[in-house]
């Protein structure tokens, strides 16, 4: 019987590149003891928690309620998670890599930098530790979670052959211009930031090691000249699940697609 997919969410941080066309994407380079996707690169992200999806986390999210996620990941569980799956995205993003995506009194982006650069350290390294939970967090420092600010773009499950399995969707999201990458050396080791093109370039030379997914979004973000356009992408359009199966060919395991010959 197939490990059950446990609900996931996944962000691709993107910025336009620094003094040319096209865009950057925050890759994070998973631990090589990791048991899921082991030395990696990767999106940010993980498994979705219960805790993401309490009644008191939607009072921390600007312009996303649960009927709005639930009208976008249209195949959610329930309301409830499909928000929190925003929230959950959120959530690993700033345990892995630092940055938050949060809104701050003013309206803007929470800064990260300067004097309260520690104290967010600070902040990650408790939370990180179950000292104080990522909700108490967000209000304690007057901050609002910017849901408004992901764009669903795509949605993939483990094959089922997998003993670990996860039902990860993936998000867009501009990068913060007042912080900064700092990956937590514990879930992952490393974190660049890279262009689309340059990433499957290095990956098809065998130097930036990737799993199928991440290689088929990076494909598809390869397409937008700047990160306006592909936020705006996504938008109205259906997200449909990607289940790839693994199957025996001349004695080696081969991952089919829905659109490959014999994935039926």
């Amino acid at each position: 019987m197939p490990a059950v997919a446990k609900d996931a969410a996944s962000v691709m941080l993107l910025r336009d590149a620094p003094g040319s066309e096209g865009i950057e994407v925050l890759m994070v380079r998973r631990h090589a003891r990791s048991d899921f996707a082991a030395d990696v690169y990767v999106f940010p992200g993980g498994a979705l928690e219960e805790s993401d999806c309490g009644e008191d986390m939607v009072e921390l999210c600007v312009g996303v309620g649960p009927g709005d996620a639930m009208s976008v990941i249209k195949d959610a569980p329930s309301p409830d998670r499909a928000l929190g799956l925003y929230i959950a995205g959120i959530r690993e993003t700033f345990e892995e890599t630092g940055i938050l995506l949060a809104w701050d009194a003013t309206g803007e982006f929470v800064s990260c930098r300067g004097e309260r650069a520690a104290r967010f350290a600070s902040l990650r390294e408790d939370a990180r530790k179950d000292r104080i939970s990522f909700r108490e967090m967000v209000a304690g420092e007057g901050l609002k979670l910017a849901t408004d600010s992901l764009a669903y773009f795509a949605h993939w499950i483990t094959p089922e052959l997998s003993p670990i399995r996860y039902d990860t969707r993936f998000f867009l999201a501009p990068a913060p211009p007042c912080q900064d990458a700092l990956h937590d050396d514990l879930e992952v080791t490393g974190h660049v930031w890279i262009s689309p093109a340059d990433a499957l370039e290095q990956n098809e030379g065998g130097s930036f090691p990737m799993l199928p997914p991440t290689i088929i979004n990076l494909m598809a973000l390869a397409r937008f000249p700047d990160v306006e356009e592909a936020l705006r992408s996504p938008a109205g359009e259906e997200v449909a699940a990607i289940l790839p199966r693994l199957s025996m060919e001349d004695g080696k395991l081969k991952l089919l697609l829905p659109d490959d010959p014999g994935y039926a």
